[in-house]
């Protein structure tokens, strides 16, 4: 701290007086180095805190960073496992649509094949129907013609019978 003093010139001031600046002087001095040596403490406490602020930020911005790559990884590594999954399921989808689609075209293939025999019987069925019924229809025409003919030669050779009174 400093303190206010006169300086007095030699011729000024005595041996009493020389003494007694001396000792004001030196106090001054000490006074002084004092001060130096508390402001360079608290100065290098100042660079201490600072560097140890600028340690932790540093520490805290290394440790974000690593939390930050963490879970970015993590959220890669999820998705890709999502990606998976998910080409899985359009895999397993596309498996049982394919073959849910080959069975559909085999059932469409048998229900066709059953139809087309079907078809093919119920002609068969009806040829041989149409066959007998032509058959059965000759056999009745030649039938009503024998028996057309026997009418007729019985209406021939019987008078016709007689009609009695009443």
């Amino acid at each position: 701290m400093p303190s206010t003093m006169k300086i007095k010139t030699k011729s000024q001031t005595s041996s009493g007086e020389d003494g007694e600046l001396m000792f004001l002087a030196q106090t001054e001095i000490r006074h002084l180095k004092q001060t130096i040596a508390v402001l360079r403490d608290e100065l290098e406490a100042s660079h201490f805190q600072k560097d140890k602020a600028e340690q932790n930020a540093v520490s805290q911005f290394h440790d974000e960073m690593h939390q930050l790559k963490n879970t970015i990884t993590a959220l890669r590594d999820k998705f890709e496992m999502s990606l998976a999954q998910k080409d899985d399921v359009i895999q397993n989808i596309t498996a049982n649509s394919s073959s849910e689609m080959a069975l559909l075209k085999e059932t469409i293939q048998a229900l066709r094949d059953a139809l087309e025999k079907v078809k093919l019987d119920s002609e068969h069925y009806l040829q041989a129907l149409h066959t007998k019924t032509r058959g059965e229809i000759s056999q009745l025409q030649g039938t009503i013609k024998a028996l057309r003919k026997e009418l007729e030669m019985a209406t021939r050779a019987k008078p016709a019978p007689k009609r009695g009174k009443k």
